[in-house]
């Protein structure tokens, strides 16, 4: 799935949210060891939401450890698994904030991530 993004509008990748943001002046670049980055994390799957490393893309990290990207390029979302969810293409030119949608657990009276 290919579309325009609008600057408050949220991207649902499964339980991964991607946002246009800004990048903080706290965020350091990482140093990317594997050819994707995971941007939310399957905790019983391991299917995990992952952006490939490409020229062009940058991935940072903030003092809280949320992961930002910068792309000049068109850059794609995709899980490990990739039957599960459709890719997305993330247009180039912007930044990009990725986090997990929360879910209200009545029973134990909580917020907690939603788990795949």
């Amino acid at each position: 799935m290919n579309k325009n993004i609008k600057n408050n509008e949220v991207i649902l990748h499964g339980e991964c949210m991607v946002f246009k943001s800004e990048l903080p002046a706290n965020a350091k670049k990482m140093q990317v060891k594997n050819n994707f980055v995971i941007v939310a994390p399957s905790e019983t799957t391991g299917n995990h939401h992952v952006v490939d490393v490409m020229p062009g893309v940058e991935f940072y990290e903030d003092e809280n450890g949320t992961l930002f990207m910068t792309n000049a390029v068109d850059t794609k979302i995709r899980c490990v698994i990739q039957s599960r969810h459709a890719e997305i293409v993330l247009p180039a030119g912007n930044t990009y904030e990725f986090g997990s949608q929360m879910e209200y657990d009545p029973f134990a009276a909580r917020l907690q991530k939603v788990r795949d």
